[in-house]
């Protein structure tokens, strides 16, 4: 009785805590599916609810366990598991039990908001850069040390909250593994490739071998020309040849030069392009960098002005294919002892309200 009652008590409480939204509608999520939107009555934040049908216990168990997991991940950036709710212990056609997961959603990402800048022609600042960049490094760094991988980066799958500050969710998030390159060899989406899965799609292997971490950092550093570019960047890749198109990828950092970025800006995204994935930086690696002017980096000071294309880069032109990455240390010392890292005070946090707001979102900008 007492367990019949407390699962009871979870149905009311699941039942009040959906009074507080209003349905909206049937939608498809970039990274969920087929999900259902709910706004809140009082203050209009979205989230929304995705069902699952699990056909055995041992499925339904693993699952729970998994969310459960998930839900004790604590990372300004990541989205959140609301509520969790076994409904009623409903059996359909006697073999499945229904799911529902409630989970937090944001209209807008960052390919909608790449558009609305490109429309009335306001590029992202050097400063807007660095933002984005901690904000996508610091929990992908957070889900590497829990071995969890993002497996999707680019920008329609980083949402804008309602600062205009980066929220992330792991394609494995609710425990479908259905990664950008999946996505891809089912015809489902596009991705961005790295050179090694590149070479296995063309081959469409289901399995690819390669380090999802590395694949994910080549990713972000697809995501990073995107979003500097205001474009798109598959016209880098032969999808059929599975291979890498070198000079489009120079001719696109010669534009980013052209338009007044920091030769310590291209040095950075150059090293997450590298063509061997074990030459990549790790995301500790990445995260030590940008600890070094993380208080910079917020309080928008231009740590990079004395490389605002005054320095000659030191790598060969097709650095692409053969640059290691010790070969780089003038602008990015990646690979030096670890910097001291900042208190848990100074680490920048999306939900401070004081000092100067770090706004990705056009909408959230003064001009």
């Amino acid at each position: 009785m007492g367990q019949e009652q407390s699962t009871t008590e979870k149905t009311q409480e699941y039942k009040q805590f959906l009074l507080q939204y209003s349905q909206e509608r049937e939608a498809t999520h970039p990274q969920f599916g087929s999900i259902k939107l709910f706004t809140h009555i009082q203050t209009n934040e979205y989230i929304c609810l995705k069902k699952y049908f699990t056909k055995s216990d041992k499925e339904l168990s693993n699952l729970v366990t998994h969310l459960r997991q998930r839900n004790t991940f604590e990372q300004d950036n990541l989205l959140k598991i609301l509520a969790i709710h076994q409904q009623d212990q409903i059996k359909i056609c006697s073999d499945q039990t229904s799911m529902a997961i409630i989970i937090q959603y944001y209209q807008e990402n960052l390919s909608s908001e790449i558009n609305i800048r490109k429309l009335n022609n306001k590029p992202y600042t050097e400063g807007h850069i660095w933002i984005l960049l901690q904000q996508i490094i610091d929990p992908c760094t957070y889900l590497s040390e829990r071995n969890v991988v993002h497996g999707d980066i680019k920008p329609s799958t980083l949402y804008l909250d309602e600062n205009g500050c980066i929220k992330i969710a792991e394609c494995c998030m609710l425990k479908d593994e259905i990664n950008g390159y999946s996505k891809m060899i089912l015809s489902q989406d596009k991705a961005y490739l790295s050179p090694i899965l590149l070479k296995q799609y063309k081959e469409l292997i289901v399995t690819p071998t390669h380090d999802p971490y590395k694949s994910d950092i080549y990713a972000l550093g697809l995501t990073a020309l995107s979003v500097i570019l205001m474009e798109e960047v598959y016209d880098c890749f032969d999808y059929i040849q599975g291979i890498v198109l070198t000079d489009k990828l120079e001719q696109k950092f010669n534009r980013i030069k052209q338009l007044g970025y920091s030769q310590i800006l291209i040095e950075f995204i150059k090293q997450l392009l590298l063509f061997d994935e074990q030459e990549r930086p790790s995301w500790q690696m990445l995260k030590d960098f940008i600890d070094k002017y993380r208080d910079k980096i917020y309080n928008m000071i231009p740590f990079y002005q004395s490389h605002l294309n005054n320095q000659k880069s030191p790598r060969q032109s097709n650095q692409f294919n053969i640059s290691p990455l010790g070969q780089n240390m003038i602008y990015l010392p990646l690979n030096k002892l670890q910097q001291k890292q900042f208190l848990s005070s100074q680490q920048f946090n999306t939900n401070r309200s004081e000092g100067k707001p770090k706004y990705v979102q056009i909408s959230k900008e003064n001009y």
